[in-house]
């Protein structure tokens, strides 16, 4: 096998040398369809499946000659080799099971039939097709484990210095493919998956250097608007830089806000505005990297930029701020201890306290609470009126548990779409479950405290406590990624992620992109940060999210149809039928598309003219808003 790839290299190499080469428009058009047959055959072939080919250097090859066949037919011809060399694929009696359009992520396989193939090529792509059955493969993990793993992607992984560029396309085929068939949001992305090989191709071809391969892979792993996507090499973590400032940051009132300073710099402060970095203006930065930022959201996206603004090189640098007082330039350190010891908690993981004469109120930090703490602190806080769990950070795995003193039996979570690794290219529906019951249960409220800080377990935590009933959300959109993590491994020493697992509340309700929507919306401020005060907190720390008698709710009786493409109908129920009703439409994000007054609570919204995507109504009828989602197809 060894022998053969080299003597194929040699022979193609010299060619590349003394013969023509295609024009680079022709060379991408055929790359975008040698991307899709090398992904086909590598999950759907038989042997390929095993492990018994190395695909990756078959891939190799085939880049080349698609560079180095000036003629049609010795194009097909080459992605023929690349075929012929898995082998043939196995036949198998056994019946192929139905998949349904909705848990398809391969819907389209009408790339089969591009002129480029010759007959002999679509046969052969045709045929691993329909011989296809359920079968384990070693490039996607254990199907045991309910989730994929690409562990086995890992040929020119710890590669150093420059990658050829064959290399380079091989870690865009790679990622690209294995978000096509198994990223369980892929539905969500925002646009056609399609389209992104089709930019990206060009761009890593000519990525010659280092870093611009790293930084145009960056690029390209942040178009999953996936917050779990998170980006990690050598290459790119020098160019951002490992070493953190002193301070903390926030995107608060559309500034980048300091929020937390470590003791002993007192020329910053909590509330300062960040105006200027190493004498790049802060805007000017911010549109330049922003491209480089991932998230499900913007609120995720603000997050992420505003970690790659602060990390630099050790040492000094230049910063400038303004306050109450002005505008003041500061030279202030990054070291690597910085980070860790902003974010390292202090105080307990629970408190409790009594407002006014008679609110009893315990507080529990989620990102202090362990799973040990967990009796002691329900024996502690059991005979309160209400329960504030702050989850704007990240939990520690405690949410299992916990759900033990809130329900008398076990509780349907969530519903997972889990990638079916026996057939690339499908989901199937999981529920899950949670909680072994018990005859005593926490009598109280609950009321929780999220942000764009809380992501993933965090998120998952907050959709625990909303099937408790008697909970309330406040605070602003979450980070909008759920579902188990999973790396994925790329030549030239990257290392990337995705949410590899769909979560969806229990009436199939979509998470992703979407994220925990609060009850009452309530931001921190600028001037709250510079006094201290946490507007959040203060909020939700009222007896009347906790102790006294909810207000009668104004209701959705009806909402359809959801998803809906031209129009979408709703009845209101109210004391008061004829009561005029504000509504808004905003996307995930947060922007409003839309606003109007109707003069009833029943009404018909035309949303023909919306992008297709999830949306967030939000309907005020002069007593309560009411805030609901809707799909546009």
């Amino acid at each position: 096998m060894l022998q053969r790839f080299m003597i194929t290299v040699a022979l193609l190499a010299s060619v590349t040398s003394f013969g023509q080469t295609v024009p680079d428009s022709a060379y991408y058009h055929r790359l975008f369809y040698l991307c899709k047959a090398w992904g086909h055959c590598k999950y759907y072939h038989t042997a390929i499946a095993a492990g018994t080919v190395n695909w990756d250097a078959e891939l190799i090859m085939a880049i080349r000659g698609c560079r180095s066949t000036p003629m049609a037919m010795a194009y097909a011809d080459t992605v023929l080799r690349m075929i012929i060399h898995a082998g043939p694929m196995e036949t198998s009696s056994v019946p192929m099971p139905a998949i349904p359009d909705s848990l398809n992520n391969n819907k389209d396989l009408s790339w089969m039939g591009t002129a480029l193939f010759s007959d002999s090529v679509r046969s052969r792509l045709d045929t691993i097709w329909h011989r296809f059955r359920p079968q384990e493969n070693v490039y996607a993990g254990d199907p045991a484990n309910f989730i994929p793993s690409f562990n086995r992607d890992t040929l020119y992984c710890k590669l150093n210095g420059s990658l050829s560029e064959e290399q380079r396309l091989l870690a865009l085929f790679r990622y690209w493919n294995i978000i096509h068939y198994f990223y369980p949001y892929k539905n969500v992305i925002g646009r056609p998956w399609d389209s992104t090989l089709t930019e990206f191709i060009p761009r890593l071809a000519a990525a010659q250097d280092e870093l611009t391969y790293n930084l145009t892979m960056k690029e390209l792993t942040t178009r999953i608007n996936d917050t779990h996507a998170s980006f990690s090499s050598p290459v790119y973590l020098a160019w951002r830089g490992n070493f953190y400032p002193p301070f903390l940051v926030r995107f608060i009132e559309n500034e980048m806000v300091v929020t937390k300073v470590l003791p002993g710099n007192s020329e910053i402060k909590p509330g300062d505005v960040i105006r200027n970095i190493d004498d790049q203006d802060l805007y000017t930065l911010r549109n330049e990297l922003r491209k480089y930022a991932h998230g499900s959201n913007e609120v995720s996206v603000e997050r992420i930029l505003n970690s790659i603004i602060m990390y630099g090189d050790s040492g000094n640098f230049n910063i400038r701020v303004e306050n109450q007082e002005g505008l003041h330039q500061l030279i202030l350190a990054r070291n690597g201890t910085n980070y860790v010891a902003l974010n390292a908690g202090t105080g307990a993981a629970w408190r409790d306290t009594v407002l006014g004469s008679s609110c009893h109120v315990g507080i529990v930090d989620m990102g202090k609470l362990k799973y040990e703490d967990i009796g002691p602190m329900f024996a502690h806080l059991w005979n309160t009126d209400f329960i504030l769990f702050d989850i704007r950070n990240y939990p520690n795995g405690t949410l299992w548990y916990l759900m033990n003193y809130l329900f008398p039996e076990p509780v349907h979570m969530s519903n997972f779409t889990i990638p079916d690794v026996t057939i690339p290219g499908s989901l199937f529906w999981k529920e899950q479950w949670m909680g072994m019951g018990s005859d005593s249960n926490y009598l109280g409220k609950i009321t929780i405290l999220a942000d764009e800080r809380t992501i993933s377990q965090a998120e998952y935590t907050c959709m625990g406590f909303e099937q408790f009933g008697r909970t309330s959300k406040v605070g602003s959109t979450t980070a909008a990624a759920d579902g188990g993590n999973q790396y994925i491994y790329l030549p030239g020493n990257i290392v990337t992620n995705a949410s590899m697992q769909g979560v969806y509340y229990p009436d199939y309700r979509p998470t992703q992109r979407i994220g925990i929507i609060p009850d009452f919306e309530v931001h921190p401020t600028i001037s709250g940060i510079r006094s201290g005060y946490d507007e959040v907190m203060s909020f939700a720390l009222t007896c009347t999210l906790g102790t006294e008698p909810e207000p009668e709710k104004t209701e959705i009786l009806t909402l359809y149809p959801n998803p809906a493409s031209v129009s979408l109908n709703f009845i209101i129920y109210s004391s008061n039928p004829g009561t005029m009703v504000n509504i808004w439409i905003t996307n995930v994000y947060g922007k409003e598309v839309w606003s109007g007054v109707n003069q009833s609570s029943e009404g018909i919204l035309d949303v023909s003219g919306l992008a297709p995507g999830c949306y967030i109504l939000r309907f005020y009828t002069g007593k309560e808003t009411i805030i609901r989602k809707f799909m546009k197809l």
